[in-house]
């Protein structure tokens, strides 16, 4: 009896329905009949694909054509669209969105994908609200005949696989009140409470991402709010919270289960897709096993463009019976995963993943080398906060610049001795130049949410943000014996040309505050001293290795070695908090009736734990190698 009511509920899930029912309708669909799908909760690896017998490599596992599926991107939706007999405020406002952006692709002008990736967002949620609107409301006068109506009827069971659609929220067995309330669950942060992003989050590179995600998202909510309400706005039926619910759901399908195509239609500003049944394949970076590619017949490249043609997908290798179809969505960070995604993979063998580390300290002690007089205290004179944009933005401005003219010096090194093919720890090439992803082969500074210095709470209680440099390496896991020294080494010495410029900047701090202090250095205002300007020309000096007064490389592995045990101790400090939050509540929800709630706050504390991980993974890794070299 169990297991017949597990199969009925897998029957009714709506990946199921969307699997069964869209294959039906597409007469010209071919899906191999060695796989199925796989309905699993999310921290049993979600929704996938399997194969239920052998599969040999180089064989066909799905072609499936894009006009019977119900391929959703913006442009097919918006350019059918006719706002002249149509009176859809939600669409005239995305077509305006669309047109705008369109037009700036064009020209040439800057175009953003991020603006691409709402609009399609905000057709997604539409559409959702529009079904639920049709397929709950008792009179028909309640739903409004038009445009947005028939598309949201033709792609109806693609938008009901997607996350937390408002009629799920209230699918419960009146005689089983522990069935999933809120299936597909949702596992992006959009859906995390506060509490869980501040507490579960805190330290790691993840709470940056999860905070620019929701804060970008919660101005376009703004901005559509009066288009949104004036659609759909009926208590009756759907809530203000509903609509707000859609709108996350969109954005968690878009940035999750969206893809571009090899020809380049991003580029040509038609935006992403969304694609039914292959979006269910999962990800694997280490040992993806299927590839998918847009076909289209010789002299139809026009189709790719319009929309047309098949998605092809095909086995790499053999695949066992019982194995999971997994493809790879590209290289990515571990954070950047969870925040498009919702999970950070399992390391299995060896993957590429990166860490940040802080360019500077978050506080900088100018005399280092004496004990501050207590009117130097009073007044932190002899202290600079460097988790105050006022304070570093400057610097981290000089810093890149430094590098930039670092690698102009050293190429016109390379040009005036003849020889391109000299390594050297600035160049981007080495002997693993094709094997890293390009990511890691250019300096990148982002900033990371920090607390306020301790004894600065009360003068300014606000998370800041630290300054830091992605680095990435390759990690492995206990049972896997390469030897990946090469590349951790590769991986210092990418970023090494940033920490010389950061430490060329510090001992020009310092030495500026002694002039200051010793009254060398004065301005035109007799009332007052200031101290000189810190000189770009010395940093891009030391960055290129050209000042040989110093040994910055010294410096700089010092100035990184620092800011590596300061993310290690911050990373493992805040995960004891996060477990400690955790716990209890679990221990709390032991005797109520809640193992939905306690099973998901479980999986959403396990991607913050794996995202902590990952992290922590590179830091001692190259901790260890900074030491060495």
């Amino acid at each position: 009896q169990v297991e017949k009511q597990q199969q009925q509920q897998q029957q009714n899930h709506p990946h199921s329905k969307a699997w069964s029912t869209i294959l039906a309708d597409s007469p010209n669909s071919y899906v191999n009949p060695s796989i199925e799908l796989a309905i699993r909760p999310p921290y049993e690896g979600g929704t996938g694909i399997v194969a239920i017998n052998d599969v040999p490599a180089d064989t066909v596992a799905m072609c499936l054509p894009l006009e019977e599926v119900g391929m959703i991107d913006a442009a097919s939706i918006l350019d059918s669209y006719d706002e002249i007999e149509g009176d859809d405020e939600v669409l005239k406002m995305l077509k305006e969105m669309w047109n705008k952006e369109m037009e700036s692709a064009n020209n040439r002008e800057n175009s953003e994908e991020g603006k691409r990736l709402a609009v399609l967002a905000g057709i997604i949620a539409h559409l959702q609200l529009v079904r639920y609107k049709d397929v709950t409301s008792m009179t028909s006068n309640l739903v409004k005949e038009g445009y947005a109506l028939d598309q949201s009827r033709r792609l109806g069971l693609f938008l009901d696989a997607m996350p937390l659609l408002p009629q799920h929220a209230n699918n419960i067995d009146n005689n089983n009140q522990q069935q999933q309330r809120k299936h597909p669950f949702p596992t992006h942060f959009l859906f995390w409470t506060d509490d869980e992003i501040q507490i579960l989050l805190q330290g790691t590179m993840s709470l940056t991402k999860a905070r620019e995600v929701r804060a970008g998202i919660g101005l376009v909510v703004r901005e559509w709010s009066s288009a949104f309400l004036a659609e759909h706005s009926n208590r009756s039926i759907v809530t203000q919270q509903q609509i707000l619910n859609a709108i996350f759901s969109a954005f968690s399908s878009v940035l999750s289960r969206s893809f571009g195509d090899a020809a380049g239609r991003d580029l040509d500003g038609k935006g992403r897709m969304l694609v039914p049944l292959v979006d269910m394949l999962n990800h694997d970076g280490e040992d993806p096993n299927v590839s998918w590619k847009w076909h289209v017949g010789e002299g139809d490249e026009t189709k790719i463009a319009e929309g047309k043609g098949d998605i092809v997908v095909t086995t790499l290798r053999d695949v066992a019976k019982g194995e999971e179809l997994v493809k790879c969505y590209g290289w990515r960070a571990a954070w950047d995963i969870a925040g498009s995604y919702g999970f950070v993979p399992a390391l299995k063998t060896e993957r590429w993943e990166c860490a940040v580390v802080p360019l500077f300290p978050a506080v900088l002690d100018l005399v280092p080398d004496s004990i501050p007089t207590p009117n130097e205290m009073a007044r932190e004179d002899t202290t600079l906060d460097l988790l105050l944009e006022s304070n570093y933005g400057t610097l981290v401005k000089a810093v890149i610049a430094a590098v930039d003219a670092a690698s102009e010096i050293r190429a016109r090194q390379k040009l005036s001795e003849g020889d391109m093919n000299e390594d050297d720890d600035s160049s981007t090439e080495g002997d693993d130049g094709d094997e890293r992803p390009d990511q890691l082969n250019r300096l990148e500074v982002v900033s990371l949410f920090r607390p306020p210095p301790c004894g600065d709470d009360d003068k300014f209680p606000f998370p800041r943000r630290q300054p830091c440099v992605v680095v990435g390496t390759k990690i492995q896991s206990s049972d896997c014996d390469t030897d990946n020294t090469h590349h951790h080494r590769r991986a210092i010495e990418a970023v090494l040309p940033a920490y010389r410029a950061a430490a060329s900047a510090i001992s020009q701090l310092r030495n500026n505050y002694q002039k200051v202090s010793s009254g060398s250095s004065t301005n035109t205002d007799d009332d007052e001293r200031s101290p000189p300007p810190i000189e770009a020309s010395r940093m891009a000096m030391a960055a290129a290795s050209l000042d040989k007064d110093t040994d910055w490389d010294t410096l700089a592995l010092e100035l990184m070695q620092d800011g590596m045990k300061d993310r290690c101790r911050t990373l493992v400090e805040d995960g004891k908090v996060a477990e400690s939050w955790v716990a209890p509540r679990n221990d709390a929800e032991n005797g109520m009736d809640d193992p939905q709630g306690r099973a998901h706050r479980q999986f959403r504390a396990g991607v913050a734990r794996d995202a902590r991980e990952a992290e922590l993974n590179v830091l001692r890794i190259l901790l260890t190698t900074a030491h060495e070299m």
